[in-house]
């Protein structure tokens, strides 16, 4: 667990986000969010992936890219004036590694109703932390902060988050550098496949960029972790060796090992089926370099499951089980087949689903969704493997 908490995210509050009114979810280490589509289950991902954009560059940034609040505030039954995110999480404290604060952050954001202002501002930010015997709190109300560690109250643009401010203080840097490591994948085989230029400590894409770069850097620094990453990606899919760092003349991209009558054939990223390259992204984000070194502190995966047979669905939940013991992981998918293996461990499954428009996330015991005809809910397959 590279001396980390886990998890350290133990509980989401998220009110007037997108399509969510209000929800409060205790999470795992790791955590499966199984819904129909369009259930919302993307919505709660987007919500902690805002809360990285916005302590990693600001608010008004994490907003635009979103395309305004018109597309985040909630729209019905009647349209919402703000939305809040708010996590219960435990972070290292004091001097000792093995030292932990438990606390939460969160904030409210809204329309700025102000001309000459930017269209967005922050009207709560709260940040309360517990360790041992001392608490450090501080509270900011439309940029007025109070802070307990200095006697007068001080002020901040509206628009502006606290936390970034303070996170050269050894108090708050880890929270800030955990909140900043919150990365949601929603892979493409696009980008997967995409040749790009060589670049030093890679980090995986959003979409599955530099997916031959992480793999080749695996097997240069961390050969016993690509190893385990090669052997889940076998048992998925029979005959296949492993992926590695390829080249189409000056890009890195991918290339696949592959065992045939004739022997062992290197394939390039062209020639790999639509499940290979999904799960050799799927086990990259959690197995990645900046997974090992702590830069990335909770992994969202969408539809893991996306263009495989049940069977190698199932290797790959086995792989985020494993891999949740080093980092923190959510998973959705459409299927019933990850919870069913999933109920083992009590509040590791969180049934979502949609009603008018809201999302509703309820604790495991629900039932899980059934499609229309009342079957279970297939696996996705456009281009299934074995």
């Amino acid at each position: 667990m590279n001396g980390r908490p886990n998890p350290w995210i133990s509980r989401v509050r998220i009110s007037n986000y997108k399509s969510i009114p209000t929800c409060d979810v205790t999470l795992r280490p790791f955590t499966v969010l199984v819904g129909p589509n369009g259930a919302g289950k993307s919505n709660f991902l987007d919500a902690l992936a805002f809360v990285a954009d916005a302590v990693s560059t600001a608010p008004y940034d994490a907003v635009e890219r979103r395309g305004g609040l018109g597309e985040i505030l909630r729209r019905v039954p009647h349209p919402a004036d703000s939305f809040s995110v708010t996590l219960d999480v435990t972070i290292p404290w004091g001097p000792s590694p093995e030292q932990w604060a438990v606390g939460e952050y969160g904030f409210e954001i809204g329309r700025s109703g102000q001309r000459g202002q930017r269209p967005t501002q922050v009207l709560r930010e709260i940040c309360v932390m517990r360790w041992q015997h001392v608490n450090r709190r501080y509270i900011v109300e439309r940029g007025v902060v109070e802070d307990d560690r200095f006697a007068d109250d001080r002020s901040i643009e509206r628009d502006q988050l606290y936390l970034p401010l303070v996170s050269a203080s050894s108090e708050f840097r880890a929270l800030h550098s955990r909140l900043r490591g919150i990365r949601r994948y929603n892979l493409t085989t696009h980008d997967l496949r995409r040749p790009l230029p060589e670049i030093e400590q890679p980090v995986l894409g959003i979409h599955g960029s530099h997916l031959g770069e992480v793999l080749g850097t695996l097997t240069d620094e961390h050969p016993e972790v690509k190893q385990r990453l090669d052997s889940y990606l076998a048992a998925a899919i029979p005959g296949v060796i492993g992926l590695d760092r390829g080249y189409a003349g000056r890009y890195v991209t991918v290339e696949l090992l592959q065992q045939t009558a004739s022997g062992e054939v290197a394939f390039g990223s062209d020639a790999i089926s639509d499940g290979t390259i999904r799960a050799a992204g799927v086990l990259a984000s959690v197995f990645q370099p900046w997974v090992l070194n702590g830069l990335v502190s909770l992994v969202c995966v969408e539809e893991p499951e996306t263009a495989l047979y049940p069977d190698a669905a199932a290797v790959l939940f086995d792989a985020l089980t494993e891999a949740s013991q080093r980092v923190q992981i959510i998973a959705t998918t459409q299927s019933p087949l990850l919870p069913e293996r999933a109920t083992a461990e009590r509040g590791m499954v969180q049934v979502v689903t949609s009603e008018r428009g809201l999302t509703t996330i309820n604790a495991a015991g629900c039932a899980i969704p059934a499609s229309r005809e009342g079957a279970a809910v297939p696996v996705r397959s456009d281009k299934a493997d074995l």
